[in-house]
């Protein structure tokens, strides 16, 4: 039977990234591409360039290669089984929805699968219509922003795409209703197992305090992110709190900060936490490494006793209905990504 392109959306789910192996050689390639994006760092080119090149890339491949291997599975990295894990339930979903055509496919911002090939994939098999649907829920000009730009110069450089591609993007789904239940259920479904903690921390994404600005909402959508699903679950407000992690380099970040609160509550007598990432829908080497492992021991050698790292939603079923959702209703929720602030 052949395939209706002409009335068929592809949907093309578009996460970060990862290296295609957890060797040092992959990991700076991927590092590569991804630190030297203008919109992750903002720093003169002048001054950046030269120093990504001459140590951070001499130096901290290795390491990352190092921490990559202690949580590579055997389909990948975690981000990437995760990804399709997510497109292939979808796919199911939407093959028994027969009122609705969609593809859903995987893209990455850095590296493989490339937003670039799997256009240039889609065209060749006579898709007219996309939908880059960012896995993020926040909106930050370091993700979604950075997406729509790469697109731009994709378009930009490949008149064929340009003219025949009838693109769409989702901005982000911060405060989507089914989104922020599928967080609540899934926090009760391991706290039906793990018990009620003194606190729950709801960790985000740090970026630099002077990124925050008009065309930078991210803080402000990760305090409502966390507080719709702290509401959702019937918290009082000494019950939880909201924190920034994956600080880098020397600049002041958003706050409070992950680390100085792990450090702080045992002394504070706060010593049974639960830790939860609701800008993250996938499991990744910054979840489960940096939250699941790091952070956890940084706790317990300050003096806790409990600790405990909620997975990310993954294939839970909320997130796959609110991805559905989002994607069925998109003429509702996308905008022109020339228009992202």
């Amino acid at each position: 039977m052949k395939l209706d392109t002409d009335n068929s959306t592809v949907v093309l789910l578009v996460n970060l990234g990862t290296p295609n192996q957890p060797n040092t050689e992959q990991v700076r390639t991927y590092l590569r591409e991804f630190l030297s994006d203008k919109d992750v760092i903002r720093l003169p080119r002048i001054f950046w360039l030269p120093l990504l090149h001459l140590i951070i890339l001499r130096v901290r491949p290795a390491k990352s290669a190092a921490l990559y291997r202690k949580v590579w599975t055997e389909w990948g990295s975690p981000l990437l089984y995760n990804s399709f894990l997510q497109c292939g339930k979808l796919r199911k979903i939407f093959k028994k929805i027969t009122e609705h055509n969609f593809s859903i496919d995987v893209a990455m911002r850095y590296g493989t699968p490339s937003i670039e090939n799997k256009l240039i994939e889609y065209h060749r098999k006579g898709f007219k219509k996309v939908l880059i649907l960012p896995m993020f829920p926040q909106y930050s000009t370091t993700t979604a922003k950075s997406i729509a730009n790469k697109l731009k110069l994709i378009l930009k450089s490949n008149i064929d795409l340009d003219r025949n591609l009838d693109i769409s993007f989702i901005k982000d789904f911060h405060d989507n209703p089914k989104y922020i239940k599928a967080s609540a259920n899934h926090i009760r479904k391991y706290q039906a197992k793990l018990g009620q903690p003194q606190k729950l921390l709801f960790s985000f994404h740090g970026i630099p305090k002077s990124y925050v600005g008009d065309d930078e909402p991210y803080q402000k959508q990760c305090l409502i992110t966390a507080n719709l699903i702290a509401e959702e679950l019937g918290l009082a407000k000494a019950a939880y709190n909201i924190v920034f992690q994956s600080r880098f380099g020397k600049a002041e970040w958003i706050q409070p900060y992950l680390a100085q609160t792990l450090e702080s509550y045992p002394g504070e007598g706060v010593k049974d936490i639960q830790v939860f990432c609701p800008g993250f829908v996938s499991d990744c080497l910054e979840t489960i490494e940096e939250i699941g492992q790091e952070s956890r021991d940084l706790f317990i050698d300050s003096g806790g006793l409990n600790y405990h790292f909620i997975p990310c939603l993954n294939d839970d079923e909320g997130l796959l209905d609110s991805l559905k959702e989002l994607i069925i209703n998109y003429n509702d929720y996308s905008i022109d990504y020339n228009d992202l602030p």
